[in-house]
């Protein structure tokens, strides 16, 4: 099985310190997966915990992956134990050039429990860094997505593995 870690910053802007941004940063066997200037989007991958598809958990900062040369999601498919991942690697690649002779297909297979439990806690990360901003300026918190969006954003809960509910629906970590 692969390991999937997600952590997520706070950064200032360098040119208007009044505004910030929250960064999902996401790696694999302890490696990044894209270049810089990739962003995460956090709904396709908060999505992608309980849903198989095509998502595009990469993407531009303006929330259109083909800005970047992003033609293809992440493939994402469950199993009762694991969460499968198939993307084409380079990730990104400039739109007006032609992709390299080396791109190939990758595969990466993350335990459900590994899984849902880096997503649960960079999105509570998430949520406690934007609720703590208090600069003057606007927070960015994703491609397309509000502070608000931000805090409506739940992983599902699973008995069992990670979290267990309380009887009033508060869950326990």
């Amino acid at each position: 099985m692969n390991e999937i870690r997600i952590t997520v910053t706070l950064s200032l802007d360098e040119k208007h310190p009044e505004d910030g941004y929250i960064d999902f940063n996401l790696t694999v066997d302890g490696q990044y997966l894209h270049e810089v200037g990739v962003y995460i989007d956090p709904v396709d991958l908060i999505t992608s915990a309980t849903m198989s598809g095509e998502f595009f958990i990469y993407t531009c900062d303006c929330g259109n992956p083909a800005c970047l040369g992003i033609d293809d999601g992440v493939m994402v498919s469950h199993t009762s134990d694991k969460v499968v991942w198939r993307l084409r690697n380079p990730i990104a690649w400039p739109p007006d050039e032609p992709r390299p002779d080396w791109e190939h297909d990758a595969e990466f297979a993350f335990s459900r429990e590994n899984y849902l439990q880096e997503l649960t806690i960079a999105l509570d990360h998430a949520k406690r860094l934007a609720h703590g901003f208090n600069l003057s300026g606007n927070l960015w918190v994703g491609p397309d997505l509000t502070t608000e969006g931000l805090m409506a954003l739940e992983v599902p809960r699973e008995e069992g593995i990670f979290f267990s509910r309380e009887p009033e629906g508060r869950t326990v970590h």
